[in-house]
């Protein structure tokens, strides 16, 4: 692991805030990190929190390198001398580290780098932009979503962060740190819809739904605006060689391969929608979604609260679909949402919503309109009308 003095300085104020001022014969330790973060850390100069002495505990002794076994490790505990911080590899430390993992505390992993992204993000910001924090915060909640399927680990984010501010570079240049597509900045696309299609290529390319394609028929499957030939031979190259790759590591292949970065590669962008698919309020063990607003009896039940007009606290039903395609012309699309009785009658309604407002304001995965109902007792269904007619120029 090749770490910079920016990921050792502030990780060493992380300790220093989530620690606080030790006092004599202290002892801490943290054991969720990998052991290469932690053995480059132990050789650091400028890692260094102010107050406490640095220990890489793992299965051999160099007083150079601040490493000492686990057997050392439960000496210096014993013997209450100077705050010690411990920087446990448990996949070398051994078993004898027991005793100190049951008397002295622990630096978890969530405490630690909340304090570590929030200083990262402020490096960014100093170094480059607030407009450039702003997009790396965006990116990393985009990830996270997918990180539930991929693994994104906290050193991931932590990490992109700390590159984005050490190298003073766009964070599209490091995204395939935490799982999407590298982005290319262009002063004249919105980096925000650069990022929808960075998503967009990971899932389309090298996603679970698209392994059973050829890589062929999956950059196929992207519609790209006029790509090269070369950038057309490049793109299955790499998909070829990701495929016998885990996934963070391929995706470590484009970071210098600028050419098949978005904007580099660009999508083509339909005027109209061609399909709507609801999403449906039962999941697929039976029951009705919580998002949905619904009661799971049989059949469904939904509460108007008669006392919402006083209160404030009115009974809300969600609405969610999908879209086809999913990358919609700015501005192009407008949308009616309704919901109606069995009789007909419109209950309530949003107009002249457009696609790109929700797009802006609601998750990735679905549009979703929250619609708040007036007190009116009556069975519920839904009805969305689309316009799928480009909007007039003024």
């Amino acid at each position: 692991m090749i770490l910079n003095n920016l990921h050792a300085q502030i990780l060493s104020k992380a300790f220093e805030h989530v620690l606080g001022v030790p006092d004599v014969g202290s002892m801490a330790y943290i054991r969720c990190l990998t052991g290469d973060i932690l053995e480059a850390l132990s050789i650091m100069d400028d890692f260094q929190p102010q107050g406490w002495k640095i220990k890489y505990v793992s299965d051999f002794i160099d007083d150079t390198r601040r490493t000492i076994a686990a057997d050392y490790a439960v000496e210096i505990r014993e013997s209450k001398g100077e705050p010690i911080l411990l920087l446990v590899d448990t996949a070398r430390a051994g078993a004898g580290m027991d005793s100190i993992f049951s008397a002295t505390r622990e630096v978890c992993e969530e405490e630690l780098f909340s304090e570590a992204i929030r200083m990262a993000a402020h490096e960014i910001t100093q170094k480059l932009s607030r407009d450039n924090r702003l997009f790396a915060e965006q990116a990393i909640k985009k990830a996270r979503r997918r990180g539930k399927r991929v693994g994104l680990s906290r050193w991931a984010e932590f990490d992109f962060m700390v590159r984005c501010a050490f190298e003073s570079a766009h964070p599209g240049v490091f995204l395939y740190l935490i799982g999407l597509w590298p982005l290319k900045h262009d002063d004249q696309i919105d980096d925000l819809e650069g990022l929808e299609v960075s998503l967009l290529f990971v899932n389309r390319l090298m996603g679970p739904a698209s392994v059973t394609a050829t890589p062929a028929a999956r950059i196929e499957g992207l519609h790209l605006q006029n790509p090269t030939d070369t950038q057309r031979l490049e793109l299955e190259t790499f998909l070829h060689t990701a495929a016998t790759k885990p996934f963070l590591t391929a995706l470590t292949i484009l970071s210098d391969k600028p050419n098949l970065w978005v904007n580099a590669l660009r999508v083509e962008q339909p005027s109209f929608i061609q399909n709507i698919e609801m999403i449906p309020w039962r999941t697929r063990a039976g029951q009705y979604a919580r998002w949905s607003g619904l009661i799971n009896t049989n059949p469904p039940r939904f509460v108007l609260r008669p006392d919402a007009e006083k209160t404030g606290q009115y009974s809300k039903i969600e609405v969610r679909w999908k879209t086809r395609p999913e990358m919609i012309k700015k501005g192009s699309v407008e949308y009616r949402i309704v919901v109606v009785t069995d009789m007909d009658e419109e209950l309530t309604s949003r107009d002249a919503v457009s696609y790109t407002h929700l797009r802006a304001h609601e998750t990735p995965e679905h549009l979703v309109c929250r619609l708040l109902l007036e007190k009116k007792k009556k069975q519920h269904k839904k009805l969305i009308k689309k316009y799928t007619e480009p909007k007039q120029q003024q």
